[in-house]
């Protein structure tokens, strides 16, 4: 069984939806609460990766998770998407075979599809696997642990999506009928603003 860190990043200053959208509710719970949730009770570590309003985030799943998450601080999120990813590499380190990657504003992913790319991921061991829906990119990505200096190389608000790039020919796409895995929250959130 492969050894996989859940890396979710929730450091960002939220600018298009302030002040904060991972602590919209959505029915009972905030983003971010759901977000978690798609990942905590698979056979996975998951960290979070915390910077804007850590605080507020933090308590927020404290009081639902408790033990089941590990906290990282990101003191460099004003510097866009990869400072977050880094630390979160950094964090969790090259004892895991894969780190998989998700921003902490998919609340809409489903955990049936995340089982089912871990399920993929145990059959193929790509060097990187990506779940896609209607050929469009999402969340999670996976990438193995292998590719650590890219990951310290990369800077600005691109993340992953630079790696999965430079690596194409060695990254395995999951088509999934899960809209989840793309639906853009800031989207949805002007959506139901507008109604």
């Amino acid at each position: 069984m492969l050894n996989l860190a859940m890396i979710i990043t929730a450091a960002g200053r939220s600018t298009r939806f302030p002040p904060n959208k991972l602590l919209v509710k959505l029915e009972d719970k905030t983003v971010i609460e759901h977000t978690v949730n798609t990942f905590v009770n698979l056979n996975l570590d998951t960290y979070i990766i915390l910077g804007y309003q850590s605080d507020q985030v933090q308590e927020v799943l404290e009081q639902r998770f408790k033990d089941q998450v590990i906290f990282e601080y990101n003191t460099e999120f004003h510097t866009g998407l990869s400072s977050s990813v880094k630390t979160g590499v950094q964090a969790a380190g090259r004892t895991y075979d894969y780190w998989c990657f998700c921003p902490g504003d998919k609340p809409f992913i489903q955990q049936s599809t995340v089982a089912l790319l871990i399920n993929k991921l145990e059959q193929k061991k790509p060097l990187i696997m990506a779940a896609r829906y209607e050929n469009k990119l999402g969340h999670p990505t996976f990438f193995s642990t292998e590719l650590s200096s890219q990951f310290l190389d990369t800077t600005g608000d691109l993340g992953g999506r630079q790696i999965i790039e430079s690596f194409r020919q060695e990254t395995l796409f999951i088509d999934v009928a899960d809209e989840g895995v793309g639906l853009d929250m800031d989207y949805y959130l002007e959506f139901i603003n507008v109604q």
